[in-house]
């Protein structure tokens, strides 16, 4: 079994978070984790990037975004390569593509991203970045991230969003997209009802954090689960988000 885990940190957990953090993923006995907004984890000659590898006792990389809201994989699995595609496009942040090398010798490829909250802007990140997974689409792929995007019917919890929120009236367009590119949602395939709600500082609200799988990957999908844990709430405004597959 394969466990990958997504997690938007709440910008680099500093300074008091990041205990936290630790604690919380590694609950989650994780073989590949994923982490949206690694902010400050390049300084010091990436002294928290080293920080957080070591603690996780995983190979990583880290992906330089254009908003300096970094991008960072750790993996018990060999890393072949990795490319960061978004750096100096008109994503906000960017994606990041890593292979890993699974048990069966076979190769499973990750997309990380995080897409800005602006539907518009957001609905061109996206068209980017199905363009970059295009040919992993028929391969054993899988995208993770904070899309900041909501499903068509997806609950959410209106009375706990803030007023202005993007949240609050925000067009679905972009799950659709991927939708139509033939990638599967993993949480709504295994759990099609329960609300999943990932994001909220004080009480989650909304379910804004996906893993996506190819379809040949999605064969092997045996779980998909919103990560439950006491420090959730004090270490990030996000839940991670986990997945299993058998490779």
């Amino acid at each position: 079994m394969l466990r990958l885990l997504s997690y938007n940190v709440l910008e680099g957990a500093l300074p008091d978070r990041l205990p936290k953090v630790l604690e919380v993923i590694s609950s989650a006995d994780a073989d590949v984790v994923a982490i949206q907004e690694a902010r400050h984890w390049r300084r010091n000659r990436r002294e928290l990037f080293r920080l957080v590898a070591r603690r996780l006792r995983m190979k990583g990389v880290l992906a330089r975004a254009n908003s300096g809201f970094d991008l960072a994989v750790f993996s018990r699995l060999p890393i072949l390569q990795h490319a960061n595609h978004g750096l100096d496009t008109m994503f906000l942040h960017t994606t990041m593509s890593v292979d890993l090398r699974v048990p069966s010798g076979a190769i499973f490829t990750l997309f990380v991203t995080h897409l800005r909250p602006e539907y518009d802007a957001r609905r061109r990140e996206v068209r980017l970045l199905l363009r970059w997974m295009r040919p992993y689409r028929r391969a054993c792929c899988a995208m993770c991230g904070d899309l900041n995007s909501l499903t068509a019917g997806d609950p959410v919890a209106k009375r706990l969003i803030w007023p202005g929120s993007a949240l609050e009236e925000g067009p679905r367009g972009v799950i659709a997209a991927i939708e139509r590119a033939r990638f599967v949602d993993c949480f709504r395939e295994r759990i099609p009802r329960a609300p999943g709600f990932t994001l909220g500082a004080r009480r989650r609200v909304a379910r804004v954090d996906y893993i996506y799988a190819s379809e040949p990957l999605a064969e092997k999908l045996a779980a998909c689960r919103v990560l439950r844990h006491p420090l959730l709430i004090a270490a990030s405004d996000h839940s991670p988000i986990w997945a299993e597959f058998d490779i």
